[in-house]
């Protein structure tokens, strides 16, 4: 099977996961727990925002427009929660704190900054105070009825604040996927264990791939190794897709001899492509299991690191419902040491990113970029992405990066 482009494959996850799958059952869920969910439905606010006409500012809440020098007469106070209720006559005030629902008949609120009490005790204007100053009206943010998130949306600690002041205890969400993660390999070991034999290796794929799916919405099912035999292999993928929504494995996806993933995949259902032009990851399996969907990631610890970013995140939100898929966060840097690479694929390269003095941004190749090596991408924050036609680059030379996470050190 010839090589794919990272584009194409990217489009054609998103194409055939589209064509095929089914959203996941509705549950509802805490509003204070719900950020990182997707929503199953449209919010429409049961209430105005905000309610009521509300002070801008602690203040003084007046009949009408006044000008500089009116003088009125203070006969109450309306606090947040506590308004004032009775009427107001001509030439009389209502002091009003910031929150507080303005009176009836009130038409502005001046500033407490801008008006003081004279001898008389009687509150003097200091300053032009035209009609809805400092007002915020009902509805004015909000009207009750209107849409406030859309169905598919990955809800952020923001909409949790949003949701909470309309009232709202729970929303609904999708349900969360179920996710089998399993590796391969004769030479695997668990951590913690002793090596028993000489080429014996830890197992450091999957509890990388676990600890990355804790950023999705998901229930992630460790399914442990699968030693090197096909119809151990077929066995365990069978009872994972009769379970799950998605399986996920590393290891077995390549060419050799032991390499068994990929035959029993193809046993159970089908492959939809196999490998990509990009290094590292080239050997990446897509496939479906019956209705659960595959991703097979090679076993070299930066390759299914690389492929998780490139391919499967998206695929995931795609099957929690997400409608907007989240994108990766890319920029120009300059390098300051040189990187080598050969024209032919996509590269990913591990480097650390740093913002300089005049806002700039400077990226610098994280050791060796060979795929075993996971050392370099403990200390990097950031990949270089290197289009498939660029060469070797200098110091200086712009290139794009994508950094890890949000913030780096």
């Amino acid at each position: 099977m010839a090589l794919m482009s990272v584009a194409d494959l990217q489009q054609l996850i998103s194409t055939r996961i589209g064509e095929k799958m089914t959203l996941p059952e509705t549950e509802t869920a805490a509003v204070a727990q719900a950020a990182g969910r997707v929503l199953a439905a449209d919010i429409l606010s049961p209430i105005h925002v905000p309610e009521a006409d509300v002070s801008a500012m602690d203040g003084y809440a007046l009949p009408c427009a006044a000008s500089c020098g009116d003088t009125f007469e203070i006969v109450g106070e309306s606090a947040a929660g506590q308004p004032f209720s009775d009427g107001l006559a001509a030439g009389q005030c209502v002091r009003i704190m910031t929150g507080a629902v303005v009176p009836g008949g009130c038409a502005a609120v001046v500033m407490q900054e801008n008006a003081a009490l004279g001898a008389d005790g009687r509150l003097r204007v200091l300053q032009d105070t035209p009609a809805a100053c400092n007002i915020r009206f009902a509805g004015e943010e909000i009207r009750s009825g209107m849409t406030v998130l859309h169905k598919g949306r990955i809800l952020r600690h923001a909409d949790v604040m949003l949701l909470a002041a309309l009232g709202l205890g729970r929303v609904p969400v999708y349900r969360r996927l179920r996710v089998a993660v399993l590796s391969t390999g004769n030479e695997l070991t668990e951590a913690g264990e002793p090596l028993a034999a000489p080429g014996r290796i830890y197992d450091s794929n999957r509890p990388m791939l676990m600890s990355r799916l804790r950023d999705f919405p998901v229930e992630t099912v460790d399914l442990k190794c699968v030693r090197d035999n096909l119809d151990d292999v077929i066995r365990v993928l069978d009872e994972a897709a009769q379970n799950h929504d998605v399986v996920m494995t590393s290891g077995g996806v390549s060419v050799g001899d032991y390499d068994y993933m990929r035959e029993a995949v193809l046993r159970l259902g089908a492959i939809h492509h196999y490998k990509v032009a990009m290094k590292p990851g080239k050997p990446f399996v897509f496939g479906q299991m019956f209705r659960t969907w595959y991703f097979g990631l090679p076993g070299n610890p930066v390759s299914g690191f690389a492929g998780f970013d490139v391919f499967v995140k998206a695929a995931l939100w795609q099957l929690c419902g997400a409608c907007d898929i989240p994108q990766p966060l890319r920029f120009q840097a300059a390098l300051t040491a040189p990187v080598a690479k050969s024209a032919g694929r996509l590269e990913m390269q591990r480097a650390v990113i740093a913002r300089q003095a005049d806002g700039s941004w400077t990226a610098a190749p994280c050791g060796a970029q060979d795929s075993h090596r996971i050392l370099g991408a403990s200390r990097a924050n950031a990949y270089m992405i290197l289009p498939p036609q660029a060469v070797s680059l200098n110091i200086g030379d712009q290139v794009e990066v994508q950094p890890f996470g949000s913030s780096f050190l």
